[in-house]
């Protein structure tokens, strides 16, 4: 008997607000409490996240009461000079100065969250952009294996975050990696592919078995092989994204969380 999974992926901007237009303010702090409590309203079973800080990986753990897994793409640097800054000092910089600092000086990471009857069985992380001196912002996918509690299932989940100079290679790359990784288990592939459906990224992908079968979504994708696809990926209204905060209305993070529903044999 197959049983349903309800998947999610969210760049959530380093923990920011984007306020849309009139009659939305602004916060100067991190969201990521908020983010967190959002994300797990309706008890997600998998969450990717991309644009994540590095030192945020136990206050979403805390606030989602999720297992999670972080893979770091870069860490906490001066830019430019690439010269190395110690995490507390990256995460001081990145709280006080959300919308100027980013993800340069206090590091950015990717974050797979996974329900109480998931257990966590290997992570590793794959560069998608080779090491030069002026390669820009690294780019990972991170891979992570799942097994069911009771059934013994597994699963494994590529988490991506390209860039849109070079989506097609790098997604690429990372659904190669991701099979590679899988060795025969069902997979999903999802995160922020700064790649529309009709890209060479996606169609690439799509010929060599993935599947999606949604036209509603942006530059975030959630695809499977060898899973079934109970309901295509989805992308949320942005007002879902909304939030109440100190009186003002806020709207999380610049991207809409995309939700897809799988089913694994039981």
């Amino acid at each position: 008997m197959a049983e349903a999974l309800l998947v999610r992926s969210w760049n959530i901007a380093h923990g920011r607000d984007v306020p849309p237009g009139p009659g939305y303010g602004h916060a100067h702090r991190k969201l990521l409490r908020e983010m967190a409590a959002m994300l797990v309203q309706d008890g997600p079973d998998i969450v990717m996240l991309q644009e994540v800080p590095v030192w945020a990986g136990e206050l979403l753990r805390e606030t989602t009461g999720m297992g999670l897994t972080l893979a770091h793409s870069y860490g906490a640097h001066v830019p430019f000079v690439h010269l190395p800054l110690p995490l507390a000092a990256g995460e001081w910089l990145g709280r006080a100065l959300p919308h100027v600092v980013r993800s340069q000086f206090e590091g950015q990471a990717q974050a797979v969250l996974y329900g109480p009857e998931l257990v966590l069985v290997s992570a590793r992380r794959v560069p998608l952009n080779p090491r030069t001196p002026l390669r820009g912002e690294p780019r990972i996918a991170q891979l992570v294996r799942l097994r069911r509690r009771r059934s013994g299932q597994e699963l494994v989940v590529g988490n991506v975050h390209a860039d849109f100079r070079h989506a097609p290679e790098q997604v690429e790359l990372a659904g190669w990696a991701t099979e590679q990784f899988a060795k025969g288990a069902p997979m999903l592939l999802g995160g922020d592919f700064n790649a529309d459906l009709r890209s060479p990224a996606v169609r690439r992908l799509i010929a060599r078995g993935w599947r999606e079968e949604s036209g509603e979504v942006g530059v975030d994708h959630l695809l499977v092989r060898g899973l079934e696809l109970e309901w295509g990926a989805t992308r949320w209204l942005p007002e879902r994204r909304d939030v109440q905060v100190n009186g003002r209305l806020l709207r999380l993070s610049d991207h809409d969380p995309v939700d897809a529903v799988v089913a694994l044999d039981a």
